[in-house]
């Protein structure tokens, strides 16, 4: 028993190791605080103009909005609303507003010649064709720089041609994608573009070509496009894009078997992050696996660098990609921007080389991937579905504080403080870093704060947002960080929600700085309020969670409040509930119940033990057999034992020297004539035995009794009868038949159905004629070899003894039925 419990012992007292190569998924956080629909009822919303007949009944359908300086910029069906970001916090109304609406028509048309004295046209006709997508529900993004529009969208309506396009510059021609390529961009849905240094960057997700084996695979990409490319040279990449390069973007939980989140949702613009720019990025799982979302940083300056990194190619049958070996990529390399970097001695980008230009049409795509800042995720949920993405890095009185703010399809705001410094990822030893993966300066693996959900709010009310199947999912979010709010847009609404519910609180500073929220504040004459710049000095705030909090709360209300639900999403106990127990007890009980369950194990043996069961049932003979069951075979010698009374042995198993006969033996000549001698008289004279003679019976020979059984041996030699319980058990005959006397070999033969000359010898009783038992089969070696028993005995006389010249043969083991005629030799004197 100790030796069993001394493993789980310890199991239970080792901790585990945290530094292993093993890690698991990051647990979902449980909010700090609940805002249910009761308590977020009251905040302004919008659903349409009044009296609006088309709103009224077909909702807001809200596409998206846009925050420029002070004004609010929405645009829905058939309008474009202009909201004032100073008015009034308790109304949400727009201050202007534009508005398409389609012309009305008569039915029937005036027949005519239609006189027209002049024709002019005002301003300039554009088309829009690769600027805007024909369906709204087709992605675009675009953006202005140096003069020209940078476009991604798709440019016919089946959406089958997709393209990154510039156009109206005045000093630079139209650019475009190649086009049906799917190396350069199948099925993508854009999401965020925007300029970074000589560059444009366009964020989007496609279906991988690389992983195509593996079926319809949606992974992250970022690509990116000179600012100054202007096209290839007549033979290669004319009019199209000679700078073209995209790479996979990599949010994942690592591991040994790694986790991808790889459906792009949303990107923000360039921020600080850690004192470095980069962009932030929301990321979900793929439509047919389960719902989970996980919000990524991406340092700029290792997606640059993930663009230096090797081509991938297809290589052999399987279609597997790889990279292209550095001696077989032409220079200048491709993708850099003509007069820049390697191609400095390049004035434009028609003067590349055509290796260039054709290894940059037939190699877009680069091998490797953009690691996120740290090695894994800022924050993971499970269980739901995150859309919409939106970061304030300045928060907080030092403006050192990240926080984001998640929109979800089930209508939630999620409010998210990420930590100050994230954690370095743990990998393995064997491993390698990815391309673009770098390590932070100064970064140790410590941080100085962890990642807190700090709210979780419910805000989509269906009575008051109509919409379409689908309208609680958040479709945009724009942070308005002067006025401390942030605007939530539904398809059938808007909503401005206040960035914190600082009065929550009340009166109570614990409550207050246990919140840990980076927009409250304690002001101890004021209470809990929002931090603003003309705030006076002396108020507190602790967001790194300090263990010295002290005061009472009395009056402090519920941390949750509203109808809000924690039941989404995996669920996991705090790390400090398992604390509670101590140790020594938690061993305890285990060995207890270690020891309650062996001692019941040993009870319960001990009452249900039962002797043992012999291995086959004893056959008795007084049971009948089941004619189904066959008998067992039983095995007999030919030979009782020397000299003693004992009964035969059976030897069920294979024959022995001892049970096996030897081969008859040719017996000497005199001793033939002797016995033929013998069977002349005991033919000639029948008659009874005569008694033996004194002394104890002569032994037999195995030779002997063998030649006597085949009718070979003579006459009065002594047999040893064998003993009578060996025969006890055998059946006997249904009919006696008659002994039939031998004749000499040398005489005629003679009719049995003719009566002989001499009566016949008396009857012998039924068991002394008949000397097989009821063994209901004969071993095969007697049934072959011997057809016939001999009876020693004679009615009336001794048992066994010397019987001089007297031998007779009855026949055994045969149907009780009449022997056919037969012609036997007769003797001497006979017809």
């Amino acid at each position: 028993m100790p030796g069993v419990l001394l493993p789980f012992v310890l199991l239970l007292v080792i901790p585990e190791d945290p530094g292993g190569a093993a890690q698991s998924f990051p647990r979902d956080l449980v909010a700090r605080s609940t805002v249910g629909l009761a308590a977020t009822a009251a905040y302004p919303r919008f659903g349409g103009l009044r009296g609006d007949n088309v709103t009224d009944q077909l909702g807001l359908d809200f596409q998206r909005m846009l925050c420029l300086n002070s004004t609010l910029f929405v645009a829905a069906r058939d309008h474009i609303y202009a909201f004032d970001l100073g008015q009034d916090k308790g109304m949400l109304y727009p201050e202007r507003h534009l508005t398409w609406e389609t012309q009305d028509r008569e039915n029937c048309a005036m027949r005519g010649r239609l006189q027209v004295s002049s024709l002019a046209q005002e301003g300039e006709e554009v088309s829009g064709q690769a600027r805007c997508p024909f369906d709204a529900k087709q992605s675009i993004v675009a953006l202005f720089v140096d003069g020209s529009l940078y476009s991604a969208t798709v440019a016919d309506f089946q959406a089958s041609d997709a393209v990154i396009y510039r156009s109206l510059s005045p000093s630079r021609p139209p650019l475009r994608t190649l086009k049906y390529s799917s190396r350069w961009l199948q099925e993508p849905h854009f999401v965020q573009a925007l300029p970074y240094g000589p560059y444009v960057y366009f964020f989007f997700r496609e279906v991988a070509v690389e992983l195509s084996a593996l079926g319809k695979v949606v992974v992250a990409r970022v690509a990116r496009v000179c600012r100054n490319d202007r096209g290839g040279s007549p033979r290669v990449l004319e009019r199209r894009w000679t700078s073209f390069l995209k790479v996979r973007l990599q949010c994942a939980v690592p591991g040994d078997a790694i986790f991808y989140f790889d459906v792009l949702e949303a990107v923000t613009p360039p921020r600080a992050l850690h004192g470095r720019p980069a962009v932030l990025a929301l990321f979900g799982t793929q439509p047919n696996s389960i719902p989970g979302s996980a919000v990524c940083a991406f340092y700029l300056a290792d997606v640059e660098r993930a663009f230096e990194g090797p081509f991938a190619e297809p290589h052999g049958a399987t279609g597997t990609w790889t990279p292209v070996p550095e001696d077989r990529v032409p220079r200048p390399r491709p993708g850099c921007c003509a007069g820049m970097g390697l191609a400095a001695g390049v004035v434009t980008s028609g003067d590349f080389p055509d290796e260039t230009l054709v290894f940059a049409k037939e190699h877009p795509l680069l091998h490797g991937a953009v690691a996120p800042a740290g090695g894994r995720p800022l924050f993971t949920r499970t269980g739901t579905r995150l859309t919409q993405l939106e970061v304030d890095t300045g928060a907080g009185p030092k403006g050192n504080q990240t926080v984001l703010f998640l929109g979800a399809e089930d209508g939630r705001v999620l409010k998210v403080l990420a930590a100050a410094q994230h954690p370095r990822a743990t990998r393995h030893p064997s491993s390698t870093p990815a391309p673009g993966d770098s390590q932070e300066p100064g970064d140790t693996g410590d941080t100085s704060s962890e990642t807190l959900l700090l709210e979780e709010i419910s805000l989509y009310d269906p009575r008051r947002c109509r919409g379409p199947r689908g309208a609680s999912r958040v479709l945009g979010l724009e942070l308005h960080p002067p006025g401390r709010e942030l605007y939530v847009a539904f398809t059938g609404c808007l909503v401005r929600l206040p960035l914190s519910r600082c009065a929550r609180h009340g009166a109570c500073r614990r409550s207050c700085l246990a919140a840990r929220d980076p927009y409250c504040v304690w002001l101890p004459p004021r209470g809990c309020v929002p931090f603003s710049e003309d705030l006076p000095s002396g108020f507190e705030q602790d967001v790194e969670g300090s263990p010295g909090i002290t005061g009472t709360c009395q009056d402090a209300p519920a941390a949750g409040d509203g109808d809000g639900d924690l039941a989404h999403g995996v669920r996991q106990a705090e790390t400090g509930a398992a604390a509670t127990v101590p140790v020594p007890v938690l061993v305890g009980c285990v060995l207890g119940a270690f020891t309650l369950g062996a001692l019941a194990a040993g009870l319960l043996a001990a009452c249900y033990r039962r002797p043992a069961v012999p291995k086959g049932p004893l056959e008795s003979p007084a049971t009948p057999r089941p004619l189904a069951q066959p008998p067992a075979p039983r095995l007999y010698p030919l030979l009782p034992p020397q000299g003693g009374a004992g009964g035969l042995r059976d030897t069920p198993e294979l024959p022995t020297p001892e049970a096996t006969p030897q081969p008859p033996t040719k017996m000497p000549q005199e001793r033939v004539a002797e016995h033929r001698r013998g069977q002349a008289t005991h033919l000639s004279t029948p008659g009874c035995p005569e008694p033996p003679g004194p002394g104890p019976p002569p032994k037999a020979t195995l030779e002997e009794l063998l030649q006597r059984l085949h009718g070979t041996g003579g006459s009065g030699w002594p047999v040893t009868p064998p003993a009578a319980s060996s025969f006890a058990n055998r059946v006997q005959p249904g009919a006696p038949f008659p002994s039939l006397p031998l004749a000499p070999r040398d005489g005629a033969p003679r009719r049995l159905d003719v009566p002989p000359d001499s009566p016949p010898p008396p009857r012998r009783p039924l068991a002394q004629r008949h000397s097989l038992g009821g063994t209901p089969a004969r071993p095969p070696g007697l049934a072959r070899g011997l057809t016939r028993m001999h009876s020693l005995g004679a009615p009336g006389g001794p048992p066994w003894g010397p019987r001089p010249g007297t031998l007779e043969r009855s026949l055994s083991m045969k149907p009780p039925v009449l022997p056919k005629p037969l012609l036997v030799p007769a003797g001497p004197g006979q017809p």
